[in-house]
């Protein structure tokens, strides 16, 4: 039997402009944009559709922006039924969402915490990230072994699909990583504009603070089991979601893994929802033989729901 997972996306999706047809045209999304922005401190409306501070690419505005696109797209679907959910780092919060697991607004609150933490972990310059092309996970594991050292570490970070895998750690190292990856077997390497050394171990430093925040939270059960990004392995468990979600700040992005593990379990159609279609992309390097809807706008969802 056919089977279907939505997935939502992470950072790097975001586009000015964001939801503002929503906005304007869908009242089912934007009583969720609303909402959104009175749970924050600041005009998140400005940011998403004006930006005219030119913030929107700030990880600690970036993850609500993106995680209430989202929300606000899922609001407005009809007759979307699914298996199972997943998200790529910052976008399983809106998998946690769509679940039950966490009240928007909580969520909303979580993740620009988050985002600032995040942001705030290094000083500037100390850690980035870049994504490396041409190598797979065993040949970028053994790179990074070689370009570590006791007090300086590069890992990898994001494993997105075969032939793109995202490492992360001190800058020094990603900086010598782009300068020789071309001698060390990668076709590209493309340093990332990113504000630290996000999904490695050095985010560890983050995971105390980050765990008693959310603790004052309530976390449910999800209603469909999200396949999480630390293990690629689907969880509905609130209490075992959560232990994930501060791991998932020094883990790798298990997301190739994530969509061969739903190919195998006969997921045969992936909805994205959410800004772009990064994930769009990534899921058809995995696999040419499954079917890919993309859902980002209003007539996105005019067009599903017809």
């Amino acid at each position: 039997m056919s089977k279907v997972a939505i997935m939502f996306p992470g950072q790097g999706s975001q586009k000015v402009g964001m939801a503002q047809d929503l906005y304007q045209h869908e009242i089912k999304s934007t009583s969720i944009l609303d909402r959104a922005n009175e749970s924050l401190s600041f005009d998140l409306f400005e940011i998403m559709f004006e930006d005219s501070e030119g913030v929107l690419g700030l990880t600690e505005y970036t993850q609500p922006a993106l995680l209430t696109h989202s929300s606000a797209l899922m609001n407005a679907l009809e007759n979307l039924n699914y298996d199972f959910a997943l998200g790529h780092s910052l976008g399983e919060y809106s998998a946690l969402v769509s679940e039950g697991v966490l009240k928007f607004e909580d969520a909303v609150q979580i993740v620009h915490k988050r985002g600032t933490l995040m942001s705030e972990a290094f000083p500037q310059g100390v850690g980035s990230m870049a994504a490396v092309l041409g190598l797979n996970i065993d040949e970028v594991k053994s790179i990074c072994e070689q370009l570590s050292t006791e007090v300086k570490l590069i890992e990898p970070a994001n494993i997105n699909c075969p032939g793109q895998i995202v490492v992360s750690g001190h800058s020094e190292l990603i900086e010598k990583l782009a300068a020789e990856g071309k001698s060390l077997g990668a076709k590209r390497v493309m340093p990332l504009k990113v504000s630290g050394p996000f999904h490695s171990s050095m985010m560890k430093t983050i995971a105390e603070d980050f765990e008693n925040y959310i603790n004052q939270f309530e976390w449910k059960d999800a209603e469909h089991p999200i396949v999480q990004n630390v293990y690629a392995k689907p969880e509905t468990d609130h209490r075992i979601i959560k232990e994930n979600m501060v791991k998932q700040l020094f883990s790798p992005v298990e997301f190739s893994q994530s969509i061969e593990y739903l190919i195998e379990q006969g997921v045969d159609h992936f909805v994205e929802v959410g800004p772009n279609k990064v994930l769009s992309g990534l899921v058809k390097k995995i696999s040419r033989d499954v079917k890919i809807t993309s859902i980002q706008t209003i007539d996105d969802i005019k067009g599903w729901n017809e």
